[in-house]
């Protein structure tokens, strides 16, 4: 959000492996994010249950992190809650 601005909505369609990843994402600026390998993973092992199952596991990542990091919604999110940027400064333009 920083290199681009406000005015920019961000979408981040890569990288996505867990709800943390989620969450970081939001907080460095994403207006929301793409779970296709989420989704993909759940719909090869169960079909459509595997799929509700995969977004079960998400949003319960996404819970869980949020409140490690004290923070009761998405609009509380900030860069400073991302300790590992090394790991998504790929993820960002330069």
């Amino acid at each position: 959000m920083k290199a681009v601005g406000k005015k920019t909505e961000i979408i981040v369609d890569t990288g996505i492996m867990s709800g943390s990843d989620i969450v970081a994402c939001i907080a460095l600026g994403a207006k929301f994010t793409l779970i296709g390998r989420a989704y993909l993973y759940g719909l090869m092992a169960g079909g459509e249950e595997g799929v509700d199952r995969a977004i079960d596991i998400l949003r319960e990542q996404i819970t869980r992190t949020m409140r490690l990091l004290g923070v009761t919604s998405l609009a509380e999110l900030n860069p400073d809650h991302v300790t590992q940027l090394s790991r998504f400064t790929r993820l960002m333009p330069r």
